[in-house]
């Protein structure tokens, strides 16, 4: 009897010392390893949470209702699960010493071709944490760069847990400077690399039947701007922007997706489409997108550069819905053949040659 209050009094221990992360009390059973649901299409869900990997993520110290808001009562259903982004929760902002929120983020979101429409396909469009997967792991580098002078914190901060959470939260997201030619550069914008970006937008961009049911909530039934669309990842895989980042995933000059689709205040929530005036790549925008930096093509708003930045030839891919892009077109399919022609041609050449030389030992 004494063994199991001993084994009770421990087990209420740990429990509470995991309820102090702010957990609600919800570990109690998302601690249990191998807890998981199966959806009506068959597929099963892990729900099951670490606590050392709860303890150390940024959100530790909100509590899970604050984001799981439609979770009232014990056992709770499996749709009521949902997070919402945009609540205020009781973490104080330390600038405004107000409840902190992503609300402002969350609106750009929903003004933006990826949230317009996320309530009539919530299955087609990405929602918050389909991009933002909370990572655990920091790339060591950027602590290298950054402990220097978060080490003199410490001179007036004196809680030294307080330092190291905030260097996490820091580094996730601070840019390290790279010198190059005796130039400091730092454009690193996310804790992706640039490589990183492409795949992650490439996961649904280069889906066609996700991507042509878009299309379709979003009422876009020309066969031209559908084709742009949907040979959009196509399209910038043959460009020098994307070799560059293939070749070397880090290269800072190299633009990836946020780079062109996104405005320079740092929001990158902000893609609209190419005919909204906020639009990176509106008409009336390109030449500031193109040379927004001393690494890209810095001349294209200073010499009015409209021909070299259209939206037409930053994606490779010829669509032929003018005279210019249908004999594009036509040149491409042209030396595409005559390329596969000639290697063909060269290779039996080559066969016919080595096949003479073995009759002949024989």
């Amino acid at each position: 009897m004494k063994a199991f209050i001993v084994g009770l009094t421990g087990a209420i221990a740990i429990a509470t010392s995991a309820f102090g992360m702010s957990d609600d009390g919800c570990l109690v059973c998302h601690r249990l390893k191998g807890l998981s649901i199966v959806d009506k299409e068959n597929k099963v869900h892990d729900c099951s949470i670490s606590d050392a990997l709860y303890a150390h993520s940024i959100h530790r110290n909100v509590g899970c209702t604050e984001c799981h808001t439609k979770i009232e009562q014990y056992p709770h259903k499996p749709g009521n699960g949902k997070v919402n982004c945009a609540t205020k929760c009781h973490v104080v902002d330390p600038s405004t010493k107000k409840p902190f929120s992503h609300e402002a983020v969350y609106k750009t979101w929903k003004e933006s071709v990826h949230g317009k429409n996320y309530e009539k396909a919530p299955n087609l469009y990405p929602y918050c944490t389909y991009c933002h997967t909370n990572r655990l792991l920091i790339d060591v580098d950027k602590f290298n760069a950054l402990k220097m002078s978060f080490d003199r914190c410490s001179i007036c901060h004196q809680n030294k847990e307080w330092i190291k959470d905030r260097l996490a939260h820091v580094a996730s997201r601070e840019p390290i400077p790279i010198i190059k030619n005796g130039f400091t550069h730092s454009f690193v914008k996310t804790r992706r690399d640039g490589w990183e970006i492409v795949e992650l937008c490439a996961s649904c961009h280069a889906n066609e039947k996700k991507m042509e049911k878009a299309l379709d909530v979003e009422g876009i039934h020309n066969k031209y701007e559908r084709e742009r669309v949907l040979t959009a990842v196509e399209s910038y895989e043959v460009t020098m922007h994307a070799k560059m980042l293939y070749l070397d995933r880090h290269d800072n000059r190299a633009a990836d997706c946020l780079d062109c689709h996104t405005n320079k205040d740092g929001n990158f929530h902000d893609i609209f489409h190419k005919n909204d005036p906020r639009s990176s790549i509106n008409p009336k925008n390109i030449e500031m997108t193109c040379g927004r930096s001393t690494e890209c093509h810095p001349l294209a708003p200073i010499k009015h550069m409209k021909n070299f930045a259209t939206t037409k030839w930053v994606h490779m891919h010829p669509v032929p819905d003018t005279l210019g892009q249908k004999i594009v077109k036509i040149i491409e399919e042209f030396m595409f053949w005559l390329t596969t022609g000639t290697l063909l041609f060269a290779v039996s050449i080559v066969g016919l040659d080595l096949l003479k030389n073995l009759r002949r030992k024989h």
